[in-house]
């Protein structure tokens, strides 16, 4: 038996959980956790990793649980600290990233039950947190800390995966108690951690219903990455000769350049969806950017058969109504719908249907090719930078995407050719997401090579962390695409008032990137051409440091990226 501190008590809840970083900026209300994390870091493995702004440290985690399907874990501080934490949550949450977020408050006695009273640095945090989390809850007693801690990790991690939060006083953090009053854990008796596969019967009827149908098209979303599924879409696919598609947060999940996978914003994509008898889909509520899974993106639900598979029931039929419904994890499930497959039918050929939705894409490929091809313009287009890139980094490296029309160039140019290998704030379309997400997805594979294609607006929400990549020797490699503007906003301003050269309010100050990341001891590039990519990469990785490439982009191209009316169709509301 042993006296700890609330802090340490709330360490070792955490190093039960399998956490290995925790991202706060060091602060005096959690300073019992600090010191715990610096006496019993090496002995825990534990590693405390410290952002310039709270909200990058929430963006860090998101990615870091993207890329590796763990929990990660947050920390800030009572008042300014935790109100910072806000926008990064609110990304993990849309994303359905398991960041557990950790506050304070600076005593019990002037907690948020007393801020009518003029209390410094004190705030209503659970309301304030209530919209952006699955859960939050106060500890009200140092006994209770490793309830808390358990149920926080319990309903991040439980159907589909999100945020919480867990509001602890400082006196609270500060106090010390027996350690034998408390019990501390492991995950796998307290919470389910196995996949759970489908009830087998029903898993049987939907294996007839794909045989039985004429043309099937499984449709991935990020359920599907989250459960790591690729491999079973992938040899479901082959086996039946049906095409695959996907949203454009489950890019990867089986590769690009597979001949049955279908680009996300190709006409091929959106014939598959439409014409298929049967749509397979794994992992997606078929959102706004799927057309809520509605004509004319998909078929009319009294004619084309649906099959969902998803771990969250509430998921179902939410926005189509579903013929089969298969609660599980989609790998698993996948897999059982794979052996009753094999038992009614050989492997069947590529369906005929193939060939004119390959046409399709092979058209829409070369004509993104075709306006990249006069690799002497400048200034350039931003998907050459992304056509160099494709070449020299490895099909297993992370590739991040940041910044408005910059993601559109992203995303029509990136060859993912991975699960987990592509980062990006889809469904919140958060800027400034880039360095921290790169930052992230570095601390949870530092063997892998991560790379960041941002605008340079994105890049001036969190470009401090530049700082914190450098202290932390994370050599990211991040690519600015400079047009001197927020050019998603002159796309909408063209639409909406048909300039086409006086832009309002868009407009930067010059500024030069490499040299900024350079003051912040990166390294840096400056590139005026296609020609003086791949050296400038070649040098960044060869500087071991995170590096800094300014890359001067065609400002007026940069208003009409390729799959602009994507975009322009979901802020008219008319998907």
């Amino acid at each position: 038996m042993a006296e700890i501190t609330g802090g340490e008590l709330l360490l070792r809840c955490l190093h039960a959980e399998g956490v290995r970083h925790i991202n706060a900026i060091t602060d005096g209300t959690y300073m019992m956790v600090i010191e715990a994390l610096e006496r019993l870091g090496d002995e825990l493995n534990m590693r405390l990793v410290v952002p310039r702004h709270e909200a990058a440290a929430a963006h860090a985690c998101d990615a870091y649980t993207r890329v590796t399907g763990k929990p990660a874990v947050v920390m800030a501080c009572a008042g300014p600290g935790a109100a910072n934490l806000v926008a990064g949550m609110m990304c993990a949450q849309a994303e359905g990233s398991p960041v557990v977020a950790i506050t304070t408050t600076r005593r019990s006695d002037i907690s948020d039950s007393y801020v009518h009273q003029g209390g410094m640095q004190v705030s209503h945090h659970l309301d304030v947190f209530r919209p952006a989390v699955k859960w939050n809850g106060k500890v009200d007693h140092w006994k209770r800390i490793p309830d808390m801690v358990r149920h926080a990790f319990r309903t991040a991690m439980s159907g589909r995966p999100g945020p919480t939060h867990i509001l602890i006083p400082e006196d609270i953090i500060s106090q010390k108690g027996d350690d034998a009053d408390v019990a501390i854990i492991a995950p796998q008796r307290y919470r389910v951690v196995d996949r759970m596969p489908a009830d087998p019967s029903t898993v049987k009827t939907a294996a007839e219903m794909l045989v039985n149908a004429d043309l099937v098209n499984i449709h991935c979303g990020n359920g599907a990455e989250r459960a790591d599924a690729g491999d079973q879409v992938r040899r479901l696919a082959d086996h039946l000769g049906c095409p695959v598609t996907h949203t454009i947060r489950a890019r990867g999940i089986i590769p690009d350049d597979h001949p049955l996978c279908f680009h996300p914003t190709c006409m091929s994509r959106i014939v598959a969806n439409n014409q298929a008898d049967l749509v397979l889909a794994v992992g997606t509520r078929l959102g706004e950017l799927n057309m809520w899974g509605r004509p004319p993106m998909f078929g009319e639900p009294d004619k084309q058969r649906l099959i969902q598979i998803d771990t969250e029931p509430t998921h179902i039929g939410l926005n189509r109504p579903t013929d089969i419904a298969l609660i599980g994890d989609a790998q698993l499930v996948l897999g059982q719908i794979f052996d009753e497959v094999k038992k009614l039918t050989e492997k069947r050929p590529r369906h005929a249907k193939i060939a004119e939705l390959r046409a399709l894409q092979d058209q829409f490929q070369k004509e993104l090719d075709d306006a990249l091809a006069d690799t002497a313009r400048t200034p350039m287009l931003t998907g050459h930078i992304l056509k160099v890139c494709n070449d020299f980094f490895s099909d297993d490296a992370i590739f991040v995407m940041d910044g408005g029309n910059t993601t559109l160039w992203d995303l029509h140019y990136h060859v993912a050719r991975k699960p987990r290998s592509v980062i990006y704030s889809m469904n919140y379309g958060h800027l400034g997401t880039g360095l921290p997400y790169a930052i992230g997805a570095k601390l949870a594979c530092p063997d892998k090579p991560v790379y960041c294609v941002t605008g340079d607006s994105a890049f001036g929400f969190n470009i401090q962390e530049l700082e914190t990549a450098v202290r932390n020797r994370l050599p990211v490699i991040i690519l600015v695409a400079v047009d001197g503007a927020y050019g998603m906003e002159k796309s909408a301003q063209q639409r909406q008032f048909g300039r086409e050269a006086a832009w309002f309010g868009h407009d930067h100050a010059p500024v030069r990137y490499d040299q900024v990341g350079t003051a912040m001891g990166c390294h840096g590039e400056f590139v005026e051409t296609v020609q003086q990519i791949l050296p400038a990469l070649e040098r960044s990785v060869a500087s071991g440091k995170p590096a800094v490439i300014h890359v001067v982009v065609d400002p007026d191209a940069n208003v009409d990226p390729p799959g602009n009316w994507l975009w322009a169709a979901a802020r008219s509301g008319k998907m």
